[in-house]
């Protein structure tokens, strides 16, 4: 493929992220002008304040997925826990297994 083809493949696919996102707002907004305002009888949003309201959520809960981008980092730790679990006996995997599952309860 050459450059050219390249490029303009790069700026359509960025196009259409760029408008899957702007729809991503307006349905956001739409989904909480239409269900918000009832329930807790909040104001609706505006485009503007929809955009905003996803960034602020964004910055604190790290959500809106993008799981793929961590994926190597995950995968070394669970190798990492593979291969220690390899040098156990059946009972220390079983206690280490133990103190992983109160470790998670207590978060």
């Amino acid at each position: 493929m050459d450059r050219s083809k390249l490029i303009g493949k790069g700026i359509g696919i960025g196009a259409l992220a760029i408008v899957g996102f702007l729809f991503f707002v307006y349905a956001f907004q739409y989904i909480w002008n239409i269900t918000i305002p009832e329930v807790f009888g909040l104001n609706t949003l505006t485009y503007t304040q929809a955009l905003c309201l996803l960034i602020i959520s964004r910055i604190l809960f790290g959500g809106f997925g993008f799981r793929w981008a961590n994926s190597g980092k995950n995968k070394f730790w669970k190798e990492r826990v593979k291969m220690k679990m390899q040098n156990m006996s059946l009972e220390e995997r079983e206690e280490f297994k133990r103190k992983l599952s109160q470790k998670c309860k207590e978060w």
